[in-house]
């Protein structure tokens, strides 16, 4: 009772403004009846209560003040759901401007999150302007620093950028109700606290490992940070957002720990987005992240997502191979072996434990089916060319058939060669009649005892149509049947194989350097022709030395075409002696050194 009648005492009773924050209005009362702490106040009164009754204050009046008590007087009852701990409790921020027209704290200076004057958009102030000491809370004279500078005094407003002065209007606004900034749902003043100080920690180069324990807070340079990171992510909605989406995604490939799941790629902020800020009012924040995963996420969205709206798991756009298979109809090995060879986009993770995570695009199942529609295996290939395999895998060492997927893109078991480079060994006759004998390809493949190589040259041959195939021009015929004119087609291997540096037979070398065999064998004899013995039967001249013999020799009716002279009359006039003949060894024909005739 003696407490009661000292509050009825008290000299003067000043009224509150709507919106002051009540720390700052107990400060006001204490300077004005000489108390020099609000601690004395607070010993003075036993109660909030009875200070409220010593002051006369109305119900409506003590409703318009803004903020907790002391805490001396024990905790205070909040409303709108806000907890002391969203209020500074020591340091002061004040608007010079402000206190220059009315000298009172304004509540909302007290949030924690409150950097921005909203009335005038400038920054608000924490330090003396002259001795740059900070302002406690515990005194009761907010005008004046301990050093006597004025806190109204101006010296530099800084100016707020647009985006963060909207987020601050919108946040005081929900003092009063639930405000919305522009394209946003609404939110009370709780959940905008809550937002901006889990979203504000995060940005492209730095993000929080433990978002949920936030030091300093009480500070503005702090909460000024995470005010103006929040209004960064929310402006330009979502392509602030989605950067700092790409940037974590792109860091953790960079430093080589791609996650196979979502949670462990996005980390906290994965956390935050979907425990801390799990409320329905915060969907719009998950909704475009699950729209970032539609476009950008290489792995599988699948029911293992729980956290995910079901509509974000039906629709994602990548499947794991065996769906891709399934949907497409063929074997998940093809489509693998698809995905290694590139001819699709593929995405492949490798777990901890080695195994090897692959998916594809939805998009990519048409293509897929067309691939696996067009193409045919090894043997399927050596079927419709009919050739043995061996051949086709020839034709395939070669280039003449280059196969979408075989062993030499990731040792693939089937092999997938498309069926116009298959169609392109299918050949029209020339339409013109050849006598025999004709063979085909099979033939020669089989009984002429192909060098190596000597394949694929023919088959080049007739692609460049070196080599016309006999038949009617109405009918395609596969390589393997293609009928060939022999004579022709043993010609040209010959002259092939001499060309090759390949030995010829004597016979052979008589018809290139157009004298009779006789005489040839003759000069195999006596040397002048050397020859020798390979793997093939007979006596074997080179290209060497037929050519060694032709810059060496030339025969007496070669020379006499030369000089326009009959061979007779031209032996008899000649000084020179012949190093063969009949009036020498008894050959057939009459041979000169080159040099004994100065040619």
């Amino acid at each position: 009772m003696a407490t009661e009648t000292r509050c009825l005492t008290l000299p003067v009773r000043p009224r509150p403004f709507a919106g002051e924050a009540t720390v700052g209005f107990l400060m006001r009362v204490a300077r004005d009846n000489g108390y020099d702490t609000l601690c004395r106040l607070g010993k003075t009164f036993g109660s909030v209560d009875g200070l409220c009754r010593a002051l006369g204050l109305t119900t409506e009046e003590r409703q318009i003040l803004f903020g907790p008590y002391p805490s001396f007087w024990g905790p205070s009852v909040l409303s709108n759901g806000l907890m002391a701990a969203d209020f500074n409790h020591s340091q002061l921020r004040w608007c010079p401007l402000c206190l220059g027209e009315s000298a009172h704290l304004r509540g909302s200076w007290l949030l924690k999150i409150s950097c921005v004057c909203n009335r005038h958009a400038t920054w608000l102030q924490e330090k003396c302007p002259d001795c740059g000491s900070f302002q406690r809370l515990d005194k009761v004279n907010f005008e004046i620093c301990g050093c006597g500078a004025s806190l109204a005094e101006i010296r530099a407003a800084r100016p707020v950028a647009d985006s963060v002065y909207h987020l601050s209007q919108t946040v005081e606004a929900s003092i009063i109700g639930n405000s919305a900034l522009l394209g946003f749902p609404p939110l009370s003043l709780p959940e905008w606290l809550k937002l901006i100080s889990y979203l504000g920690q995060f940005s492209e180069t730095c993000r929080p490992r433990k978002p949920g324990k936030i030091a300093n807070m009480h500070q503005l340079d702090t909460a000024s940070a995470f005010l103006l990171q929040a209004s960064y992510l929310l402006d330009s909605w979502p392509e602030n957002f989605r950067a700092l989406l790409a940037a974590i995604q792109c860091q953790a490939e960079s430093e080589a720990k791609t996650k196979t799941s979502i949670r462990g790629t996005f980390g906290t902020l994965y956390h935050v987005l979907y425990t801390d800020l799990s409320a329905p009012c915060f969907q719009f924040l998950r909704d475009e992240f699950e729209r970032f995963l539609h476009v950008h996420w290489p792995g599988v969205v699948n029911k293992r997502h729980r956290a995910f709206k079901p509509e974000t798991v039906a629709t994602h756009p990548r499947v794991t191979l065996k769906q891709a298979a399934k949907k497409a109809g063929i074997a998940p090995s093809t489509v693998r072996h698809f995905v290694r060879a590139e001819l699709i986009a593929g995405n492949q993770t490798e777990l901890p434990s080695g195994r090897k995570m692959r998916s594809v695009d939805e998009q990519s199942l048409a293509q897929i089916a067309v691939l696996a529609k067009e193409c045919v295996t090894l043997g399927e290939t050596a079927k419709q060319l009919v050739l043995p395999e061996c051949r086709v895998r020839e034709l395939i060492s070669d280039g003449i058939l280059k196969p979408l997927v075989s062993r030499m893109h990731g040792n693939a078991a089937a092999w997938l060669i498309p069926k116009q480079q298959v169609r392109a060994l299918i050949f029209a006759g020339t339409g013109v009649t050849h006598s025999p004998p004709i063979i085909n390809v099979r033939y020669i493949l089989k009984y002429w005892h192909l060098r190596e190589g000597e394949f694929i040259t023919l088959v080049r041959a007739l692609l460049e149509r070196q080599l016309e195939p006999v038949g009617k021009s109405t009918e395609s015929v596969p390589i393997g049947n293609i009928c060939l004119d022999e004579q022709v087609a043993r010609k040209w291997l010959v002259e092939k194989r001499y060309v090759g540096g390949a030995s010829i037979s004597v016979d052979e070398a008589a018809k290139r350097l157009g004298l009779k065999q006789q005489v040839v064998y003759d000069l195999v004899k006596l040397g002048l022709l050397a020859t020798s013995q390979d793997d093939l039967p007979g006596r074997r001249v080179t290209q060497t030395s037929l050519e060694e013999f032709q810059a060496t020799y030339i025969s007496l009716a070669e020379f006499a075409v030369t000089l326009n002279r009959a061979p007779r009359w031209l032996l008899q006039t000649l000084s020179v002696q012949p190093v063969s003949g009949p009036m020498i060894d008894g050959s057939r024909q009459y041979f000169f050194r080159r040099v004994d005739l100065s040619i």
